[in-house]
């Protein structure tokens, strides 16, 4: 009151008294301390009116201002009608302040500034330690309405640029926050706040319909669409507590991601939590520290393959794999996944895989997929392949096994061997992408097992054959140049009834079934080519020794033979799958 008391005599005096007094008089009015009971911390220090040449100017060696304080005690509007009362119990003249002190719930920020006075606003001019600063207060109906220019650094750390902001409060309502700014390097896109803070028992908290919104995140080859923060509930100014944040897709080079969740804990500004929530039954954690850089740790856990493959089947597309049982392990590691060069460590386990798809069946299928990143280059660990217990296309494969590695920007299979028909095979290393093409290696495949498939009566043999069938995958297989050989073995064809009466009047088929009763091959080639839809062409030949007229004489045989491969596997599937299901049905199964 004295203060102000004082003030209206100063603004009096030009208009009443200045003709009477000497010219160059200057008048000084002080006031030692001025301070807010409820709030100890906003007080003004060392306050001066100075009167010259008809103007007053103010300074103030300290002020400071207490956003943290609760006023009115947690009672509502009650008490908080002096909410900044200090600034307006200041006179409304400009002031010069030597160390204004803003405290807010978790910091302090000080620094020199000027406080003017325009059409009912105070505006402040400010100089803190993280840079400029500049605030518009309008007083109104008991509370303010604000806004002005902040260091981005007061807000978070990592932003560099300025901030421009606004917010209004009244009392016994919540604090509206407004901002939007650019993201900090090397991230790109549009940072916008739209938050609301209420005071509690505990001080201020954000009000879970407060809401953090990116337009678009850029980085590196990641685009995300659509990122709203929020808090999951009332959480305290620090943000300490669960956030949620979501996405409405977005895209990995050039490959399409799907919209999903994540559950973010702050147990402190340094460390936390991330729950990745990519299905409601389908969630991933990791633990996060912040120590120069975004440190990642992913403890092992375990994922339902069948529940992943849905969910990629959703944004990406797969082959059309019935997923009967399996069980994916994660975990992982990343000293700082910001920046390109630090190292990094994902490894993807896969156990007890049993898969389908139409009448191809997988069983004991597991292997291991660990992705390194070290100074900025991806590599697969040594660790990495791939293991199936029993591939049954129509002909069973055993013991399948194969290395997976990358190279040329992209992962390849290699040393991949298996069992089939008593024999061994082999895969040439081969690049793995949507388009596949490689070489098939055959070695001592049982003729004998290989006639019998054939399932023509009368049709036996045995010896080793030995082969390489180049294919190409796309959605189906095709195999052009292939080529099987062996030596030293016999083919016996015993004719059916019908086929023998027609030879006893065609001689030249008579010689030819005598010859096949007991050909004794020194020498066996074969061409081979199937197309996709599976139809086989097999040029064979045969070099060797056949019953002729009672005695063994030299003979070439040569035989074209043409049928769908596809088919035939699916018949024998199918055989295979009655034989299985017959028994138990005629014994009253339910199979």
């Amino acid at each position: 009151m004295m203060m102000r008391v004082l003030l209206g005599l100063l603004l009096c005096l030009p208009g009443v008294v200045a003709a009477a007094l000497p010219a160059g008089l200057e008048l000084t009015a002080q006031m030692e301390r001025a301070s807010v009971p409820a709030c100890p911390r906003e007080q003004a220090r060392q306050l001066e009116l100075h009167w010259r040449n008809g103007e007053v100017s103010g300074s103030l060696d300290y002020l400071g201002l207490d956003l943290a304080c609760s006023r009115s005690g947690n009672q509502g509007a009650q008490g908080e009608s002096d909410a900044l009362s200090l600034l307006l119990t200041l006179p409304p003249v400009d002031f010069s302040i030597e160390h204004f002190m803003l405290h807010l719930p978790d910091r302090a920020l000080s620094g020199p500034a000027r406080l003017r006075h325009r059409d009912g606003d105070i505006i402040v001019h400010w100089q803190a330690e993280n840079g400029p600063l500049s605030i518009t207060l309008t007083p109104e109906q008991g509370g303010w309405r604000w806004r002005g220019e902040l260091p981005g650094n007061v807000l978070l750390p990592s932003l560099s640029k300025p901030v421009s902001m606004q917010g209004y409060w009244q009392p016994g309502q919540g604090l509206q926050v407004a901002f939007d700014t650019a993201l900090p390097e090397p991230l790109t896109g549009r940072l916008s706040l739209d938050g609301q803070l209420n005071i509690t028992a505990d001080g201020w908290r954000w009000d879970p319909a407060s809401r953090l919104t990116i337009d678009r995140l850029s980085w590196r080859q990641l685009r995300l669409n659509e990122l709203v923060l929020q808090p999951a509930g009332a959480l305290p100014l620090t943000g300490i507590g669960h956030w949620i944040l979501r996405w409405q897709g977005g895209h990995w080079q050039q490959q399409h991601l799907p919209g999903a969740q994540l559950t973010l804990a702050l147990d402190d500004h340094r460390h936390g939590t991330i729950t990745l929530e990519l299905d409601p039954k389908l969630k991933v954690r990791t633990d996060w520290r912040w120590q120069e850089g975004l440190a990642l740790t992913l403890p092992p856990q375990s994922l339902s393959l069948a529940k992943m493959a849905a969910w990629l089947n959703r944004w990406i597309t797969l082959p059309e794999l019935n997923v009967e049982q399996g069980e994916l392990v994660l975990s992982g590691r990343a000293e700082n996944v910001l920046d390109g060069e630090q190292p990094l460590t994902l490894t993807l386990a896969l156990k007890d895989g049993r898969l389908r798809r139409g009448e191809l069946y997988a069983q004991g299928v597991k292997g291991q997929v660990e992705v390194v990143r070290h100074n900025g280059q991806l590599s697969l660990g040594r660790h990495s392949g791939l293991t199936i217990a029993e591939l049954n296309t129509g002909v069973p494969v055993t013991n399948i096994h194969g290395s997976l590695s990358w190279r040329d920007n992209s992962p390849w299979l290699s040393g991949l061997t298996a069992n089939v028909l008593d024999g061994r095979l082999a895969l040439s290393p081969m690049r793995l992408s949507t388009h596949l093409r490689g070489e098939l290696h055959l070695q001592d495949i049982s003729l004998a097992r290989l006639l019998n498939l054939s399932a023509v009566p009368g049709l036996t043999g045995d010896g080793s054959l030995h082969g390489r069938l180049p294919f190409v995958l796309n959605d189906r297989i095709s195999v052009q140049n292939g080529r099987l050989w062996g030596d030293d073995g016999w083919v016996s064809y015993q004719a059916g009834e019908s086929l023998t009466e027609t030879a006893a009047d065609n001689l030249s088929l008579g010689l030819t079934l005598g010859m096949l009763k007991d050909l004794r091959y020194d020498r066996l080639n074969a061409d081979m080519s199937m197309s996709e839809d599976g139809e086989a062409i097999i040029m064979t030949r045969l070099q060797g020794r056949a019953p002729v007229g009672g005695q063994l004489h030299p003979v070439n045989f040569n035989y074209r033979h043409q049928e769908n491969l596809l088919q035939l596997l699916a018949s024998l599937r199918f055989a295979e799958q009655l034989s299985e299901r017959l028994p138990a049905r005629l014994q009253g199964g339910t199979e």
